[in-house]
């Protein structure tokens, strides 16, 4: 079999809203998604892209722990950023719709609803908000379809009429997989089967899951990982099988992780200069927005900010509109973020009974390290053969 060569990428600033729109860029020079391609595209000219997002591997991660794998010895690449807060709804909303979280409107695990007067998490999608009305982003795998593009995306069945599917990666075809075996025989069928230009999303769990429970290089996680890895090895076996295509493989994540340890965890609602005239706690525990009763919000900055010490930074929602973090904020958006957030450095992290179940996990994730913003970018390109 012919060896497969990596495509050599530039440093270039990509983050990962970047990938789809890099991708149609890839499928049709002469489309371009409703957002701006600010960088120059990576994905070198193909008749099908495959774009698989394995959840919660992150850049670090995989060089610490996966210095014999096939991802780490087949390629050479300059880490991409995922989307702040780095957990995610957040990362699907931008992978989904080529926005940033102040204009698509995710903006945490969870956060506040104005026009619902309630917590909304978006991977707990009840009946409401209608996932169409979520936000004004049009997604790009449906504006890619409507403009001749062949979509599909594969992964759980649970997650085909799910709210973020519905919202921002609705569009195409859906195909279900229970597990990667079924998952790598649907790509191949994509890839035997589908004429371009044709784009493929593959969207796989298990990594994120299991590093939750067990934490990062876990043997749990190791395992996974290899399995992964291989089934991302067959991946590029099956492109330099398909000699009469020009195909790239596009590997990417939403988010790395840090590990938590027991005694660098602070609970919220046991400390009362935390729990003072605050009305909601939301966000991940490394990454928290915090809504305070009306007029509290300056006294609650200070207060917390005294009270946590340097392994958190507390900042204004006003900071946060005017910083870097959500420079580009839809005005619309301006009450879902909380009066402050607060956002864990090193491996310390805010736990609460608002998300006791999360809290008490092992491997965190959502703040701005590079363990959790640093996300993989391995393109395998296949050029027709001669």
């Amino acid at each position: 079999m012919q060896e497969i060569q990596p495509h050599q990428i530039k440093e270039s600033g990509l983050e990962l809203k970047d990938v789809i729109p890099s991708a149609i860029h890839a499928l049709n020079p002469n489309l371009f998604a409703p957002t701006s391609i600010e960088s120059i595209a990576l994905i070198p000219p193909s008749s099908h892209v495959l774009v698989l997002l394995v959840d919660g591997l992150g850049e670090i991660q995989l060089q610490k722990f996966g210095t014999d794998t096939f991802l780490s010895q087949s390629t050479e690449t300059v880490p991409m950023r995922t989307q702040f807060p780095s957990t995610t709804p957040v990362a699907l909303g931008s992978l989904g719709t080529g926005e940033t979280p102040g204009q698509h409107g995710f903006v945490g695990a969870s956060f506040f609803l104005p026009e619902e007067d309630a917590l909304f998490a978006p991977l707990k999608w009840g009946r409401t908000p209608h996932p169409i009305s979520m936000t004004p982003s049009t997604p790009l795998f449906e504006w890619a379809a409507e403009n001749g593009i062949n979509v599909a995306s594969i992964a759980r069945e649970k997650y085909r009429n799910s709210g973020i599917t519905r919202s921002v990666l609705r569009g195409g075809v859906y195909f279900g997989a229970a597990d990667l075996l079924e998952t790598e025989n649907l790509a191949r069928a994509r890839l035997n089967e589908t004429k371009g230009p044709a784009l493929t999303y593959i969207y796989w769990p298990d990594l994120d899951r299991i590093g939750h429970v067990h934490g990062s290089g876990s043997p749990e996680w190791m395992m996974e990982l290899s399995l992964v890895d291989s089934f991302i090895s067959r991946l590029a076996s099956l492109i330099m099988e398909n000699k009469n295509q020009d195909i790239s493989l596009i590997v990417t994540s939403d988010h790395g992780m840090v590990t938590c340890p027991i005694d660098r965890r602070i609970h919220i609602e046991s400390n009362a200069d935390l729990t003072l005239d605050v009305s909601l706690v939301a966000g991940d525990p490394r990454a928290r927005h915090i809504y305070m009763r009306t007029g509290a919000a300056n006294d609650g900055i200070a207060r917390w900010q005294a009270t946590l010490g340097d392994d958190f930074t507390v900042i204004s929602r006003e900071d946060l509109t005017h910083g870097a973090l959500f420079s580009d904020l839809d005005p619309d958006f301006y009450q879902r973020l909380g009066d402050f957030m607060v956002i864990a450095h090193g491996n310390a992290m805010l736990s609460s009974i608002s998300d006791s179940r999360t809290s008490s996990l092992l491997g965190q994730h959502g703040s701005v390290s590079e363990e959790e913003m640093l996300i993989p970018l391995r393109i395998f390109h296949s050029a027709l053969n001669n």
